[in-house]
């Protein structure tokens, strides 16, 4: 009788190998999963950054043609703008509805930290200056809590996304 009809049919080599393949695909899929999940907040914060731009930018156009902006604490002489951001996302705010997808504390932040894990998601807005020497582009940086509103700003919304990067949404005047 020759050799290779003693030999069994599904060695034991062949039992490792097939626990490694699937011990492989589930990690494949979890992966897969993760990174969809994690996409998802992103896009997310991004719509959130959007639905903000979208109000600036219409305010802006009202306050260039001399109207209020329907806000009293963004209209008022003297306001800052943590008066009139808080006031955007209060719960009687035209932006009531904005959360942070990630985290569940806090919707703005002034910067995209690592060190800071609660800024994941959140929304940054960034004031704009004329770049020196020539002044025709702007340099941005983050927007002060005592900012007063009462002036026209060139605003960038942009949105703390996966890994701690910031992701530019739109440029705005305000």
């Amino acid at each position: 009788m020759p050799d290779s009809a003693k030999q069994p049919y599904f060695t034991l080599t062949d039992f490792i190998f097939v626990v490694i393949a699937i011990v492989v695909g589930i990690l494949v899929v979890r992966l897969g999963a993760t990174t969809w999940a994690e996409g998802m907040r992103t896009e997310a914060s991004k719509a959130n950054g959007e639905q903000l731009a979208a109000w600036l930018e219409e305010a802006g156009a009202k306050r260039a043609a001399g109207e209020k902006t329907g806000i009293a604490a963004c209209d008022a002489d003297g306001a800052s703008w943590s008066e009139c951001r808080d006031a955007l996302v209060a719960d009687d705010g035209p932006l009531a509805s904005l959360a942070n997808p990630a985290m569940p504390d806090g919707v703005f932040a002034s910067a995209c930290d690592r060190n800071q894990l609660d800024t994941l998601g959140t929304i940054i807005i960034e004031k704009g200056l004329p770049k020196p020497p020539d002044g025709a582009s702007l340099v941005y940086g983050a927007m002060p809590d005592d900012e007063p509103t009462k002036d026209a700003l060139s605003l960038r919304v942009a949105v703390c996304g996966r890994g701690y990067s910031q992701i530019n949404v739109r440029e705005v005047k305000f």
